[in-house]
């Protein structure tokens, strides 16, 4: 059997220092000329697609060039991310935003939307689509898009009216970032026991608002004990049982480990500010077969991603 991570360790080991959220800018299309742009009212919303570049979460996006137009709008403006089929997109819904008039500049200038909240794991590759539309009549205060048309630069999307009309020539100032997934890799040697190093891998990427197990092997082939040493530094530190600690150890779970290894659990809160952290693990397992009754695994390293 195992024991379950203890929450504290795991909150004291998370909280130990500060980190900056790395989100990314991936899709960018804000071009300094501003040629053309398209009313959004009732009779036309309008949608700029775009392909995800970085694999991971989508936590904002810019609608880098819109105004009120003829005035203030008495309507607000619906901001929503709509999958596509074939690059056209549908009208499933991934996120909705309603942004009211007030939060949109009288002369033209940037709108930013949180999609946070709504989890948006994507992948490289995925073709997205902005999609703006409004219940504001034609004629009245309503939303003006600016880009660029006829020789529009941006690639990887385009613009449609009426959902699925396409105006290939055009495309609208816009910005997208994202965290990247997280992801783990193995780091120096272990130290072997009866039936070689023990192993240490994460049951998938970590990151946030996920658990992931911790699998270490148990190299002694028997049931035994074993340890899971946390830090957030790797560390090079000779010990007196041959192995080599490669954590700067800031926590540490002692587990029973069945004859067949064994599975941690490791809870990654959902918290923003966590991604970009690297998090160290090392396991230890009591093995009569190791050279001073210890095999060590090697080092494995999480980056805590989106």
């Amino acid at each position: 059997m195992t024991r379950t991570f203890p929450s504290v360790p795991l909150a004291a080991l998370l909280l130990a220092r500060f980190v900056a959220a790395q989100e990314v800018l991936d899709q960018s299309y804000v071009p300094n000329a501003l040629t053309n742009g398209l009313e959004v009212t009732s009779a036309q919303p309008v949608t700029q697609t775009f392909t995800v570049g970085i694999t991971g979460l989508l936590t904002r996006i810019e609608i880098s060039r819109i105004a009120q137009h003829r005035g203030t709008p008495t309507q607000p403006l619906q901001v929503a991310i709509v999958t596509t089929v074939g690059g056209v997109p549908t009208t499933n819904v991934l996120a909705s935003i309603q942004v009211q008039p007030s939060s949109v500049p009288s002369a033209t200038g940037p709108v930013q939307v949180d999609l946070l909240p709504f989890v948006l794991s994507m992948q490289q590759g995925t073709v997205l689509g902005i999609a703006l539309s409004s219940t504001a009549l034609p004629g009245t205060q309503t939303y003006a898009w600016s880009g660029e048309a006829p020789n529009s630069t941006y690639a990887n999307g385009q613009v449609f009216i009426q959902g699925t009309t396409s105006l290939p020539a055009w495309d609208l100032a816009f910005q997208t970032w994202v965290v990247p997934r997280g992801s783990s890799a193995n780091y120096g040697a272990g130290f072997p026991g009866t039936n070689g190093v023990p192993t240490l891998t994460a049951s998938g990427p970590p990151s946030i608002g996920t658990v992931r197990s911790m699998l270490l092997a148990n190299s002694s082939g028997i049931s035994t004990l074993g340890a899971y040493v946390f830090g957030l530094s790797r560390a090079n530190l000779p010990t007196p049982f041959g192995g080599t600690l490669l954590v700067q150890s800031s926590a540490s779970v002692t587990v029973v480990l069945p004859p067949t290894g064994g599975t941690q659990p490791f809870l990654i809160p959902f918290v923003l500010a966590y991604c970009g952290l690297l998090v160290d693990v090392q396991g230890v397992v009591l093995d009569a077969g190791a050279a001073q009754g210890v095999a060590f695994s090697p080092g494995l390293e999480l980056t805590i991603g989106g």
